[in-house]
């Protein structure tokens, strides 16, 4: 349900032990604006591991509310963006024919095709894409977590006097934010790059429409926290998903490439723009929204990309 104009909501991302919160307010249809923004650390990197430990909600909760009075936030509505390495995201080509009914059956089959726990372990979600009219088959995006992680997220907000109104995917919430700050048209093709301490994660827009995610571990391919070891690792991922997934012969195919997270640095994002004849810039989660005297200030003392995901997640529950 979207929330009325005037109402209040926090918007929450949680990547590793890295928490930040937005609080903004729906002006209108149209126009959003934030009032408050914190960041913080948790004491337990949110990973896997933490769902088997029972005390861990209460752990987690406690943690978010000392940020939430340190910084005087009010607002009880809440938008929790999910860390996207917690979820299976699959975009499946099917039979634009098929009816709702037929749908549903036919994506509980795909999702057992690649799932390795019983299909009624994890919650199913999905939606058709905007595709070509044209040929036979339609694209749907279809999103998968096992119940467990949603469990657990509700037991969190029952230990806080939070409301969970709604559980996004970081990579989603980070296209949302792009897309209300920046004008694209049905032809570009613009890609997002999240920069976390231990993955790069790709995703791409074809027009404004998801196409496609990638994640790569740093760790895995030997990648130094320098800046010109992740330049390089950036560099040889993104060829290899354009010439992957055909979408041309090399990065100046791209329109637009951004970059957002709690690793980007100056020296990774000049070293792409000396690299490439095509734009590249740190993602400006702000740049269209409306920001109060405080928030700003708080915003011009840090990276305002690494505010992406929770500025998305914000925008999510408003909707």
């Amino acid at each position: 349900m979207a929330l009325d104009e005037g109402a209040g909501i926090l918007g929450i991302s949680l990547v590793h032990d890295q928490v930040r919160i937005v609080e903004g307010v729906k002006l209108s249809a149209n126009e959003f604006q934030v009032n408050k923004v914190a960041h913080g650390r948790v004491r337990q990197a949110f990973t896997f591991d933490v769902f088997e430990d029972k005390n861990m909600p209460r752990r987690f909760a406690e943690d978010i509310m000392r940020l939430c009075e340190a910084h005087k936030i009010e607002v009880k509505n809440a938008a929790f963006s999910l860390d996207s390495r917690m979820v299976m995201v699959k975009r499946l080509a099917i039979d634009r024919e098929l009816k709702l009914d037929d749908l549903r059956e036919h994506v509980e089959w795909e999702v057992r095709q690649f799932v390795i726990s019983p299909v009624d372990e994890y919650v199913v979600d999905f939606e058709q894409l905007h595709t070509d009219e044209n040929g036979d088959l339609n694209s749907i995006l279809v999103v998968v977590v096992r119940k467990k992680v949603v469990q657990f997220l509700k037991k969190l907000f029952k230990h806080t006097d939070l409301k969970l109104k709604v559980v996004d995917v970081d990579v989603f919430s980070a296209q949302r934010a792009l897309q209300v700050n920046y004008d694209s048209n049905s032809s570009d093709k613009i890609c997002l790059i999240d920069v976390e301490g231990k993955k790069i994660h790709f995703s791409i827009l074809k027009g404004r429409n998801f196409f496609l995610t990638h994640e790569v571990s740093t760790s895995e391919n030997g990648a130094a926290e320098d800046g010109l070891s992740l330049t390089r690792l950036i560099s040889k991922e993104l060829r290899r998903i354009i010439l992957d997934h055909q979408l041309g012969k090399g990065v100046e195919d791209l329109n637009e490439v951004y970059l957002y997270g709690e690793a980007v640095d100056d020296s990774v994002l000049e070293g792409l723009q000396n690299a490439y004849d095509v734009h590249i810039d740190c993602a400006n989660p702000f740049r269209r929204i409306k920001l109060l005297a405080q928030a700003k200030e708080d915003v011009s003392q840090t990276r305002g990309e690494r505010y992406m995901i929770s500025v998305g997640a914000a925008l999510r529950g408003i909707q």
